[in-house]
């Protein structure tokens, strides 16, 4: 079986614990799918960070719109009112805790131009050593519009050429 991780963040009057958000979310996919369907999922909560009031579940590849719906109608837990919001679905483990899970990078807002690979890039945006640009280039900005892409991520390494 394929898995898909789904990740989300619990928003409420006050923070829940794990075992009150994992019973929520079974709870509520019970109710929508009966216990056959739940079996079929094979939906788990594998993570859930109290602090920060994230976490996510695995299911299977073919059961993550029925996981999503599962996570969306849940109205209350222990009692109170709450809700799921899903923050995106991903193959891997590593790339959910990247790309929707960590909340520790703080972009700064940043301006300037860089040459890479001998285009021109607007800088826009920069953590640490990371950045992200907008190409100056307009068929390239083009082909980035067709890809989904906003930006292209690159390191300060890459701008001075390294």
């Amino acid at each position: 079986m394929r898995k898909r991780y789904i990740a989300f963040c619990a928003e409420g009057d006050r923070c829940f614990k794990r075992e009150e958000v994992a019973k929520a979310i079974f709870s509520s996919a019970l109710a929508m799918f009966g216990e056959a369907g739940v079996a079929q999922m094979n939906l788990w909560l594998l993570d859930f960070d109290e602090d920060r009031q994230e976490g996510f579940v695995v299911c299977s590849h073919l059961s993550v719109d029925r996981a999503i719906a599962s996570l969306s109608l849940v109205g209350e837990i222990s009692g109170e009112r709450a809700h799921l919001r899903s923050l995106g679905v991903s193959g891997t483990v590593k790339a959910l805790k990247r790309k929707f899970l960590n909340r520790s990078r703080h972009f700064i807002n940043a301006e300037g131009t860089a040459k890479f690979m001998g285009k021109e890039f607007a800088v826009v945006r920069e953590s640490g050593e990371c950045c992200d640009a907008v190409p100056v280039d307009e068929e390239l900005a083009e082909r980035l519009r067709h890809r989904k892409m906003r930006f292209i991520g690159l390191t300060k390494r890459d701008l001075r050429g390294e």
